[in-house]
């Protein structure tokens, strides 16, 4: 819960008649509108996730928000960024979304940044702050985010889309996971945007929305926060799936052999020359069914990420890796990372295809 202490805080007359709705509820009431008003957030991108998120926060009677992003508003940003209409096209985004988050809420303060965050400006813009939204769309910014955030003890709140599949997590919160836990820097991953990659336009609205109610239930210390948890959302078959994540323990013993295990990549042309030579290989597709069907390496067998963690799936890749060697891969890197975590979890050996299928 944040801003515990509210003795001198009040709501107005148009902030009860506004709030209604949430003054009933139970486990908002009064004192929670009341934090929701006092709590300041920071939103980092503007794009297809920060765009639903400052909606709804400012909606919600956030009183206080930031908003980082350096970008003009494109045609090709209108299908899935809803602050912005036609209108907007070549505007700044964050004087676009200023102007649109007071039509919806004229009490909220609204500080626009329109840069870049870089190593050099994220302490002095993320220190103002209770919570963090990354909203960011490469993986530059997002380790900015994660190591600023650790260093000033603020809660990030992470999400991230691809195609039709989405993810968010909170990290940082009560001495939980960090980003850098489950994307650790060594693993030199490369920068893929919408642009590249293609997105259906709802999705970030899902996943945009999700990371504004962890905020609020962050604020008013209600239901139980994803820390320590990714929730993966799938719009092909409407699937929700959370896979537990583990911190890096502070001690150098525990680190040398996390860094060994985490180094477990093996790339294209050596992969290629594995099967040249006709070694004993199992190579795994953790992508979904769909995107197995529709194109895959040649004698790979599919085990969706959501379902490795199932026992029969973990017993036949514990037995498997005792005759030959184990290869995850997905699209590219986000989900063989995780599903190579939850093997290094039960010691499973295994490679990790590199940059995936798309550089296949």
């Amino acid at each position: 819960m944040l801003n515990p202490f509210l003795n001198n805080d009040i709501l107005s007359k148009e902030e009860y008649r506004r709030y209604a709705k949430h003054l009933i509820l139970e486990e908002i009431s009064i004192n929670g509108q009341k934090r929701i008003k006092k709590a300041k957030i920071l939103c980092i991108g503007a794009g297809g996730l920060g765009c639903p998120a400052l909606l709804y926060l400012a909606a919600t009677g956030i009183n206080y928000l930031g908003i980082i992003d350096s970008d003009k508003v494109s045609k090709s940003n209108l299908h899935r960024q809803i602050l912005y209409n036609a209108t907007d096209i070549n505007n700044l985004k964050t004087i676009s979304a200023k102007q649109a988050i007071h039509n919806i809420n004229p009490s909220c303060n609204v500080n626009i940044y329109s840069e870049i965050l870089t190593i050099e400006n994220a302490y002095e813009r993320i220190k103002k702050y209770d919570i963090i939204i990354d909203a960011s769309d490469n993986f530059k910014t997002r380790y900015i985010i994660d190591l600023t955030c650790y260093k000033l003890h603020k809660i990030h709140i992470y999400g991230a889309i691809e195609k039709f599949e989405g993810q968010i997590t909170v990290f940082n919160y009560k001495n939980g996971p960090k980003y850098s836990d489950i994307y650790p820097k060594n693993l030199q991953l490369d920068n893929k945007k919408c642009s590249n990659i293609g997105v259906l336009g709802m999705l970030t609205g899902i996943i945009g929305i999700l990371q504004a109610t962890e905020v609020i239930k962050i604020i008013t210390g209600i239901g139980e926060i994803l820390s320590g948890k990714i929730l993966i959302y799938n719009a092909l078959n409407m699937s929700f799936k959370k896979i537990t994540i583990y911190p890096v323990k502070n001690n150098i013993e525990f680190s040398l052999n996390n860094l060994i295990k985490r180094t477990n990549i093996i790339s294209e042309k050596e992969l290629k020359q594995k099967i040249i030579n006709n070694e004993c290989i199992e190579m795994i597709d953790v992508r979904q069914k769909f995107e197995y069907c529709e194109k895959h390496i040649v004698k790979s067998i599919n085990i969706p990420l959501k379902e490795i963690k199932y026992r029969h799936n973990l017993n036949y890749i514990m037995r498997v890796s005792e005759s030959k060697i184990i290869i995850l891969y997905c699209s590219n890197n986000s989900r063989s990372i995780i599903a190579s975590n939850i093997l290094n979890n039960y010691s499973i050996k295994h490679l990790r295809l590199y940059n995936g299928f798309i550089s296949w």
